[in-house]
């Protein structure tokens, strides 16, 4: 009699061998499978996570987003490295709209965007329109670029403070794009009459300023 209970598994179909392991242990078996997946997730997250060494943002009314990703592989490739690895660059739009004056401000989701991006320390260059450059210049948003070494100003156009507010000295904060910027005019971006500027709190600023050099020769 004990001999058979211990081998009744054993003289049970294959089927029926399921559905007993199943009623007893799908607890286990879900706990299981659950485990593996979060586990198998985590690992390839871990394994395809960039880390983005260069983050640009345009402000402006067109862009061409199929392009613009073109443009921050470019942008890896030419000054970051080997697209295939895990350091690249990243470009963002932000769009501009008219208000009911006729006058181009960003969307307020927008601004809320851009702003916490800045606090966070996540954009390094920007390029924006004269009038949104003016107000962030004055908050110290910007690096002084006639203080900063490896940057030769004399061919460009420049933006400058005219006077020390908030703290802030006056020099140059900014240069204005080139009229005819090749790298902008294919991603469809209007950038004419717009200013370059790097963030004062970037981490990355000397990629920052040779990002700035490489996008100005164009």
């Amino acid at each position: 009699m004990a001999e058979e209970k211990k081998n009744w598994f054993k003289e049970l179909t294959f089927k029926e061998k399921l559905h007993y392991i199943w009623d007893y242990y799908k607890i286990h078996i879900i706990v299981g499978l659950l485990l593996i997946y979060v586990l198998t997730t985590f690992t390839l997250s871990m394994i395809n996570r960039k880390e983005y060494v260069l983050n640009i943002a345009l402000i402006g009314e067109s862009v061409d987003f199929d392009r613009l990703s073109q443009f921050s592989h470019e942008v890896t490739k030419e000054l970051v490295g080997n697209p295939s690895d895990k350091k690249e660059a990243s470009v963002d739009f932000y769009k501009l709209m008219r208000d009911s004056q006729g006058e181009l401000i960003l969307d307020p989701a927008s601004t809320q965007k851009l702003i916490a991006r800045i606090a966070a320390e996540q954009i390094d260059v920007i390029i924006l329109d004269k009038k949104s450059f003016d107000a962030l210049a004055v908050q110290g948003a910007f690096l002084r670029l006639d203080k900063t070494e490896g940057l030769d100003l004399k061919d460009y156009k420049v933006a400058k403070t005219l006077k020390d507010v908030n703290g802030v000295k006056k020099g140059v904060y900014g240069i204005y794009v080139n009229s005819d910027n090749r790298w902008l005019k294919q991603i469809g971006y209007d950038y004419h009459d717009k200013i370059i500027a790097v963030l004062s709190n970037s981490e990355h600023k000397d990629l920052a300023i040779k990002f700035v050099k490489w996008l100005l020769k164009g």
